[in-house]
């Protein structure tokens, strides 16, 4: 449905790949979060009030400046291969299909605390409605609710520098030219991207995925409206984007279209790019959000010389990968 490969050589118009744009345009930045939350981290840990903590529901999170991709797939999740078929699954497993998360949101930043609106995501209403206090060290980030009910350890991912941008789905255009509003949003960090398209048609108002499943009469064709909602999280490898987690397991390994096939429009800020996966699409148009070329992610962060200097002469006790770890954060700093 959405993010998968297109063919350049078929488009009626001269695209480019989403940096080049970044390139022309210098920086095109709504900077709302500060800089050292800006790339990917994956989540190692959620420790709840209660004393229970999950350390197995896999979850990454991709940072523009202003918006934020995120996937959250638990462990029980069934794994899917392209060529199966829903028919052939029963409701129990059909329902664990719908119980995943993910989705696009505007973040803000304000006195140490992130706060997110606009989610465009897989489940029908926001499951996580409070703020997060943030802080980072190294490739460690502590997201605390201002309730204390949860705490979570994120860890950055490593990436080259590239592309960082935040794109928001404005419109499909179908075959006649038309253009019909779609929401969503694409989220790239360096090597890291996710993708994400609302569905057509919602369940009813703030009804989970996976009880409008449970309780419908039909919960193959419940799974299939829900799975209209697509969310792609995927990382470069040898220059090509490739879904490794997906809230449609079977889109995991297809090629994704996040860089390639865009275009200029007469609006200003607005692009659109060319589809190919989707017999009523032609192409979608993308409002810039960010878009900024060259971008470093660095994982380490910048620490005071006096405390560098204790680093490095407690090396040899502490687990320190490099001894010259104090040189690193200072010139990551």
């Amino acid at each position: 449905q959405t993010c998968t490969r297109a063919d350049s050589k078929r488009t009626g118009r001269h695209t480019v790949m989403l940096d080049e744009f970044a390139l022309l345009a210098g920086t095109a930045a709504n900077q709302s979060v500060p800089s050292w939350a800006l790339g990917t981290v994956r989540r190692q840990s959620i420790s709840f009030a209660t004393g229970f903590t999950d350390d197995s529901t896999q979850v990454h999170w991709v940072q523009s400046h202003a918006m934020t991709g995120d996937i959250r797939i638990h462990a029980d999740r069934p794994s899917l291969a392209a060529t199966d078929r829903l028919e052939d699954l029963d409701r129990d497993t059909l329902i664990l299909l719908a119980s995943v998360e993910g989705g696009v949101a505007t973040a803000a930043w304000a006195d140490g605390v992130m706060t997110w609106a606009d989610w465009v995501g897989f489940q029908p209403y926001d499951k996580y409605p409070e703020a997060g206090l943030m802080q980072r060290v190294g490739d460690c980030m502590i997201e605390i609710s201002p309730s204390r009910i949860y705490i979570e350890d994120w860890r950055f991912q490593p990436s080259a520098p590239g592309l960082l941008a935040g794109l928001r789905l404005l419109a499909d255009v179908d075959v006649s030219g038309t253009e019909r509003p779609r929401a969503g949003g694409l989220v790239i960090a360096g090597d890291h991207a996710i993708c994400s398209v609302a569905r057509l048609t919602e369940p009813p108002e703030r009804t989970r995925a996976q009880d409008f499943v449970r309780h419908s009469r039909d919960p193959v064709g419940a799974l299939r409206q829900v799975f209209g909602c697509t969310v792609d999280y995927a990382v470069k490898t040898d220059g090509t984007f490739k879904i490794v987690s997906s809230t449609d397991p079977r889109r995991e390994t297809v090629i994704a279209d996040v860089m390639s096939d865009f275009s200029k429009t007469p609006v200003s800020g607005v692009l659109r790019q060319r589809i190919f996966d989707n017999p009523d699409v032609i192409a979608r148009l993308w409002r810039i959000d960010s878009l900024e070329a060259r971008v470093a992610f660095p994982l380490a962060t910048p620490a005071p010389s006096d405390r560098l200097a204790w680093l490095e002469a407690e090396a040899d006790t502490l687990v320190v990968p490099h001894r010259n770890s104090a040189a690193r954060a200072r010139t990551c700093a």
